[in-house]
């Protein structure tokens, strides 16, 4: 059986820390990693579960930020010309 938990940041590493202990519980860190090359010739690239992680808290952070005007963030376009190296906006 599969079993999708959601946890507060803070307690999460203990959690896993528990987990880890009981004989009978798989953690299958493909479930969590990212890992994908980004190019044919770095195919070392692999991020780690915490790396992602903290990633998207850096992520929702930022959104968070900017519903409350804190912050401007890039538009969709911005964003996919800056993917594709194109320099105008």
């Amino acid at each position: 059986m599969q079993i999708t938990l959601t946890i507060p940041d803070k307690k999460a590493d203990s959690f896993l820390d528990v987990l880890r202990h009981i004989s009978y519980v798989n953690i299958h860190p493909s479930d969590v990693v990212c890992c994908q090359p980004l190019a044919h010739d770095d195919e070392d690239y692999c991020q780690s579960a915490e790396e992602f992680y903290e990633g998207l808290r850096r992520a929702v952070h930022e959104v968070n930020e900017h519903i409350a005007g804190r912050i401007q963030l890039r538009t969709a376009e911005e964003f996919l010309n800056e993917l594709q190296g194109d320099s105008h906006c």
